[in-house]
């Protein structure tokens, strides 16, 4: 009867520390989201980034299907497109 005790305390510390152990990776990989001002302000892009981004045709602008990776370093700012030519 003791023994049995003994079984069912450690199965449930040992579940304890597994959910412990796994929620805190979740919290360490926590996402932030920054909001830029549409002002003159250049951005310098850091590690990691990663999204949709628009290319020019020839013609227009089109929307890239896929999500691509921009290096680290490259700058982003907004561009004063003529009157008519903003999306």
């Amino acid at each position: 009867m003791r023994l049995f005790r003994l079984q069912r305390r450690l199965l449930l510390l040992s579940l304890v520390g597994c959910v412990m152990f796994l929620s805190s990776g979740c919290l360490t990989r926590s996402k932030r989201v920054v909001f830029i001002e549409p002002t003159d302000t250049l951005v310098r892009m850091g590690p990691d980034v990663r999204g949709h981004v628009y290319y020019w045709t020839g013609e227009g602008w089109e929307l890239s299907h896929n999500k691509v990776e921009i290096p680290e370093g490259w700058v982003a700012g907004p561009v004063n497109l003529p009157e008519g030519e903003a999306e």
